[in-house]
């Protein structure tokens, strides 16, 4: 294989990556939980590797896993099982002894997945293929580290929340932990130690104290009467929402580029996000919906002092904080042209890289170019990511600005 021209397969949903002799073909099924590569000349020639239905943190597999993976091959034509060096990742390897079998077969754990790998091979062409396929397998690298990281995340706070909550019955769910009468995902809390990983420990305790069950007595159940002046319109990335996860359920409305609207419930510390089960349960309509949460968004308060300054370069720029949750909501409002234009001029520029960052500028190029390359910092180490980009403001309305950076 080291004198044959590869090329690198990446796995469509980012699981895992490999390298193959280009001259080979690939094929990818069942939405890629298995994916084949071989010879386009032989059907008797390939090898297949398999996404196990199983989302787990696959370092405390290591010393199950020979018994588990011998319990398999007993039902199938198979020996000499053994660990395999060659391999990235911790993976166990036994010989297909079927009548004319020649192949292998491989279980490898890596982040939060487990891969079932068959090489078909006839046996009397053992010592032409099974290198080519050997070395197919080491170059074989998981791509999952912050899945991984995630799981074991979700693991030791399901721990935690068990010790502190034993009522509420916690266990794990496919990207989060499930109590009684909640859901809690672990994206934000990942990304935030993520960014600081020395404040883990205060982090953790931090959220297992604001989950107190109480709190979530009513979710699922408030009636629209009650919680109507509570909506709010919230800006997040179209990446947010996650086929196959509980977002999925989101209520949303396209807004620009890659951000979408969604809605929320703001309680004492925490907001909820409108689903679609509430919004049946109430009975309204997304327009209805919509109106209200601008409505409410309306009426939110501005900070009684904007902080702003002329910059050196030339132009202003003005940071609008307002410790409600909804500062980069203010985006939306539709008054936001006629309250800003006064002290930036028109048209000028806007960024929410985050939840709770909201930036105005004056339409000047040197501050736009230096603004513009903040937000993207921000942006991307933000555990509340919202847009990397500015926006272009006007008495029109608002647009995507061209790319200054």
């Amino acid at each position: 294989m080291s004198e044959t021209e590869l090329t690198e397969f990446e796995h469509p949903q980012k699981a895992f990556r490999l390298k193959f002799p280009k001259h080979w073909e690939h094929r990818v099924e069942k939405e890629g939980m298995s994916c084949g590569f071989g010879p386009y000349e032989r059907d008797n020639v390939g090898l297949w590797i398999s996404i196990l239905p199983a989302r787990i943190d696959t370092d405390r597999m290591h010393d199950d896993l020979p018994k588990l993976f011998q319990q398999a091959l007993d039902k199938a034509e198979a020996t000499n099982l053994r660990r395999d060096e060659s391999l990235q990742h911790f993976g166990l390897k036994a010989d297909r002894v079927g009548e004319g079998d020649g192949g292998n077969y491989w279980i490898v754990t890596g982040g939060d997945l487990v891969l079932f790998a068959s090489s078909q091979v006839p046996e009397a062409e053992r010592e032409a293929w099974n290198p080519l396929f050997e070395q197919v397998m080491a170059s074989l690298k998981v791509t999952r580290e912050d899945a991984h990281a995630k799981v074991k995340l979700a693991i030791e706070l399901c721990g935690a929340l068990r010790e502190a909550y034993p009522d509420q019955d916690y266990h794990l769910e496919e990207d989060g932990v499930r109590g009684k009468d909640h859901r809690l995902s672990v994206d934000n809390l990942f990304r935030e130690i993520r960014d600081a990983p020395e404040r883990k420990e205060r982090l953790l305790k931090k959220f297992v104290e604001a989950v107190a069950p109480s709190k979530y007595s009513k979710y699922g159940h408030e009636q629209w009467e009650e919680i109507a002046h509570r909506v709010f319109p919230v800006l997040k990335p179209r990446n947010y929402i996650r086929k196959g996860t509980t977002t999925e359920r989101l209520i949303t409305q396209e807004w620009l580029l890659d951000v979408v609207i969604c809605y929320a419930i703001q309680s004492d510390d925490t907001i909820r996000f409108v689903t679609d089960w509430d919004r049946d349960r109430w009975k309204v309509d997304d327009e209805t919906l919509h109106k209200r949460a601008m409505r409410n968004l309306v009426s939110l308060d501005w900070p009684h002092r904007l902080e702003g300054a002329r910059q050196p370069g030339g132009g202003r720029l003005i940071m609008i904080s307002t410790g409600d949750g909804f500062a980069a909501s203010r985006l939306l409002h539709p008054d936001l042209h006629r309250l800003m234009s006064g002290p930036l001029g028109s048209p000028f520029y806007a960024g929410v890289p985050d939840r709770d960052t909201f930036v105005v500028l004056s339409h000047h190029p040197q501050l736009r170019r230096k603004i513009a390359r903040q937000v993207r910092k921000d942006f991307n180490r933000s555990a509340y990511q919202i847009a990397p980009q500015l926006f272009l403001v006007t008495a029109d309305g608002i647009a995507p600005a061209e790319d200054a950076t």
